[in-house]
């Protein structure tokens, strides 16, 4: 008797065609393949959005559980970012001088000559660059990044902003009444023909403010303040009529520091002036020991 023919279908065959479906080379699309591969890199979700065109709701969807590689930091930009975000999250934020410090050491100093310090070798562009993506990665990760002015104590933040601008009031009064002064005394009461007096009054108004600021305010003019004052008078002798009055002299000596090579800034700057021998360090640093310093 003829039996008929059954298949019968094995657990090792079941498996076989089990693998053979698993290694099928899943296909994604070419847009979620690009907005995924930015993710990877870093890069923000607004910066994704607008480099690819896509909408918001399309790359929150495409990047949902895709990790961000994490690559160690390489270059000065990269390494002021991982330092500085950190610190910049917190509910304090970062203040302004703990940002340049980082900034500085990772884009390094260079000796001033003329000034006698060091300086930072990091740009303003550089300096925006850095906070720019700090505040990018913050959104994206749903934190906030603050940057504080030095000024503000944050401890009371608040009443620090509420004082300096009242003193900021108080310091615009009396640079109002100053100039009202000067109008009051100096102002100009008589213009050749054909000169509006309101305008001339006006200019002169503002000039005297500014120069008021130039002379008072340290670092608020590029000029210095005795070159500034020893112009003015050479003016104002040519006006009166009396070029030949002595007026004031101004020497403007262009300074070179050093830079310091020792461990001790102060004696290499007593040295490169010509003050002190290294012979004599061993007796000084003593002095200044003894001393308490």
């Amino acid at each position: 008797m003829q039996h008929p023919f059954v298949l019968k279908l094995t657990l090792a065959a079941h498996a076989a065609n089990d693998d053979a479906s698993s290694k099928a080379p899943t296909v994604l699309d070419p847009r979620k393949e690009k907005v995924i591969a930015l993710h990877r890199t870093g890069m923000s979700r607004r910066k994704i959005i607008e480099a690819t065109g896509e909408t918001e709701h399309y790359v929150r969807q495409a990047i949902k559980g895709v990790p961000v590689d994490k690559k160690l930091p390489t270059s000065p930009f990269e390494l002021a970012v991982a330092q500085c975000y950190p610190i910049a999250i917190r509910g304090t934020g970062i203040k302004d001088y703990q940002f340049r410090a980082v900034m500085n050491e990772c884009y390094g100093l260079e000796w001033d000559a003329e000034k006698s310090k060091y300086k930072g070798r990091c740009t303003a562009d550089q300096l925006k660059r850095v906070r720019e993506r700090i505040r990018d990665r913050a959104e994206a990760e749903g934190q906030s990044a603050i940057f504080v002015m030095d000024w503000i104590n944050g401890d009371n933040p608040v009443e620090s902003n509420t004082v300096i601008t009242q003193c900021a009031s108080n310091l615009q009064d009396a640079i109002q009444e100053a100039v009202d002064e000067f109008m009051r005394v100096s102002g100009i009461q008589h213009v050749e023909e054909g000169v509006d007096l309101t305008l001339a009054r006006r200019k002169q108004r503002f000039a005297a403010r500014q120069h008021i600021l130039k002379l008072a305010v340290k670092g608020f003019s590029m000029e210095p303040v005795g070159r500034l004052q020893e112009r003015a008078l050479d003016q104002v002798n040519q006006l009166a009529g009396t070029p030949d009055v002595p007026g004031v002299s101004v020497s403007v000596i262009k300074l070179h520091h050093p830079e310091p090579k020792g461990s001790d800034a102060f004696l290499d700057y007593c040295e490169g002036q010509g003050w002190l021998h290294p012979d004599h360090y061993p007796e000084v640093e003593l002095a200044i020991s003894a001393a308490g310093y």
